[in-house]
């Protein structure tokens, strides 16, 4: 019965994807590679042998949904639902429960289809700043990266905010080519979505308004009227944001660290000390007591979030998958540095290099272990691919020809 529920959700998930197949022909190789990947790795976790990633929180998130499906039945959704806490996972995978019946490998395929349309939406981002070919690249590159594709396979949050978030870049890139302003109202929404699995992703929003502001000051000055407009333009978004940030500095609050009025350098030292555990963390001598110490550690802790595990950081084969996905992030990181006049010369690449940054500096605190670390940047770093398409696939210069 088992196998033949399994036979049933591929089939399901294989036609909601088709619709997509049929309406990008230009894209129907990457997105079969994706669909195909996602689904052997769900399989094989399923029948064959456990994923490494499928272990640990992934059991706590079914465990919780068990317990509430059990407790609150189909109609009690809003009885566990908590924006402000870890479990809004759990609560979908409670409705499903629930409603349908506990089947395990039902919310794997979701996470399949949820993993699929993250890459789809990275790939429409690239087109529409480079083009199909550069797009197709990224798609594929994207269908068969090996931790992307293992959390779109397992019982995890991250397929759902990468994609969120990716539908939020897409969004943004399309708003800042002129497509409409119902782009930006998308981006905002999405990245508000993706923060209900995970509260620091709401940054991503804070990202955007500043992308926007900076936007008049990139654009070409002619003459003095419009330099004299594009400064009072910016003082205006800048006088917005601020009250914006006073509003959400007194009244919201990010899960772990409190209400943002209680925030200190203290608190954020006592998250980043909890996390320095186990045999995957690192930087573990490195103490916030101060002001000053979270300034200069700022570089440290946002190279180490990129980029770890590094051969000193190896004590074991499982940690050798995760140096080479730290080396993947270092080749994309220098390309970005090595074409960086390029990148400031289009502001479209510069907001969304500005909000990427934005991320990794906010979780570089929250992040002391390098196995979280993989997981997290999964979740946006790789946005990372629709800056640098050209120079990664065969140099900008002939991108540009």
């Amino acid at each position: 019965m088992d196998l033949f529920i399994a036979f049933f959700l591929v089939l399901f998930a294989f036609f909601a994807v088709s619709p997509v197949l049929l309406g990008s022909r230009w894209a129907v190789l990457p997105i079969a590679f994706a669909f195909g990947a996602r689904i052997s790795a769900a399989i094989f976790h399923r029948y064959v042998q456990p994923l490494p990633e499928g272990s640990s929180d992934a059991l706590v998130f079914d465990r919780v949904a068990v317990a509430w499906a059990t407790e609150y039945g189909c109609s009690g959704f809003f009885d566990h639902f908590n924006p402000s806490a870890s479990y809004v996972y759990s609560s979908l995978m409670a409705v499903a429960y629930s409603c349908i019946d506990y089947v395990p490998f039902s919310v794997q395929v979701l996470n399949v289809l949820v993993g699929v349309f993250g890459v789809i939406f990275l790939m429409s981002a690239t087109k529409t700043v480079w083009g199909i070919k550069y797009a197709k690249r990224v798609g594929y590159v994207l269908a068969f990266f090996p931790f992307l594709v293992m959390l779109s396979a397992v019982g995890l949050r991250e397929s759902f905010i990468f994609s969120l978030f990716s539908l939020g870049i897409f969004s943004f890139v399309k708003y800042s080519y002129g497509k409409g302003n119902s782009w930006l109202i998308l981006c905002l929404v999405s990245f508000g979505l993706s923060s209900l699995f995970h509260g620091a992703m709401a940054l991503a929003i804070g990202g955007v308004f500043m992308g926007i502001m900076l936007k008049p000051m990139l654009a070409p000055i002619q003459t003095k009227q419009q330099f004299g407009f594009n400064i009072v333009l910016f003082l205006v978004m800048l006088a917005i944001f601020c009250l914006g940030m006073v509003y959400v500095y007194s009244q919201v609050s990010l899960h772990k660290l409190g209400s943002l009025d209680e925030l200190d350098v203290d608190q954020i030292s006592a998250v980043v000390s909890s996390r320095t555990k186990g045999n995957a963390a690192y930087l573990t001598g490195l103490e916030m007591n101060g002001l000053f110490d979270f300034l200069w550690q700022i570089p440290i802790r946002m190279f180490y979030f990129l980029f770890s595990p590094f051969p000193w950081n190896i004590s074991s084969p499982a940690h050798v998958l995760g140096m080479l996905d730290g080396v993947f992030y270092i080749v994309i990181s220098a390309m970005c540095f090595k074409y960086r006049k390029e990148i400031f010369n289009n502001p479209v690449l510069l907001q969304v290099l500005l909000i990427l940054l934005l991320m990794s500096l906010a979780f570089s605190f929250g992040t002391s272990n390098f196995g979280t670390a993989i997981r997290h940047r999964a979740k946006f770093y790789l946005c990372m691919l629709i800056i640098v398409a050209p120079c990664f696939f065969g140099g900008w210069r002939r991108s540009n020809r």
